[in-house]
C-alpha cells in the first residue's frame, strides 16, 4: 500500500434468521487510527452473507463521498473476503452479484485492498456492536 493518504474501512452486516431482518454497519478510519465517521441501519430481510456485502457497499459509498484514492477494508466475512479477492467462487447467483457491483466500485480508487480479520478485532468489534444495537432496538436481539 502506498505511503499516500489512505482511508481504512471497517465493515459488518448481520442477520436474525438466515434469511432474517439484518442490519449494517461501518467504521472509517483515516491512516493515522482517527474515527472519521461510523453509522449502522437496518436493511429489511437479507442473509448474512448478503448483509456483509450490503454493508461494504455502502461503506465504500461513503468513503467514495470522501474521494479517497487509497482504500483498505477490513471486514470478519471471510467468504465475502475470499470472494472479492478471487480465492472463492462464488457460486450464488445473488451474492454474484453484489461480488461485481464491489469488482466495479474497486476500480474507482487508486488503490483497493481487502483483508480477513477476526472478530475480535477491536474496530472490528465496534461495528459489530452497533449494527446488533440496530437489530435490537428493531426488536431482534441477540440470541
Amino acid at each position: 500500500m502506498s505511503a499516500e493518504y489512505q482511508l481504512i474501512l471497517y465493515t459488518d452486516g448481520a442477520a436474525r434468521g438466515n434469511p432474517g431482518q439484518a442490519a449494517i454497519g461501518y467504521a472509517i478510519f483515516d491512516s493515522a487510527g482517527n474515527s472519521v465517521e461510523k453509522d449502522a441501519k437496518g436493511i429489511g430481510v437479507h442473509t448474512n452473507n448478503e448483509a456483509e456485502y450490503e454493508a461494504l457497499l455502502w461503506g465504500i459509498e461513503k468513503v467514495r463521498e470522501r474521494s479517497c484514492g487509497n482504500l483498505r477494508v477490513v471486514s470478519d466475512s471471510e467468504l465475502m473476503v475470499k470472494q472479492i479477492r478471487g480465492e472463492y467462487k462464488v457460486k450464488e447467483d445473488r451474492l454474484r452479484i453484489y461480488a461485481e457491483r464491489v469488482a466495479v466500485n474497486k476500480r474507482l480508487f487508486n488503490s483497493f485492498e481487502v483483508v480477513h480479520v477476526r472478530r475480535e478485532d477491536a474496530r472490528i468489534a465496534l461495528v459489530d456492536a452497533l449494527v446488533n444495537s440496530v437489530l435490537e432496538k428493531m426488536g431482534y436481539p441477540k440470541k
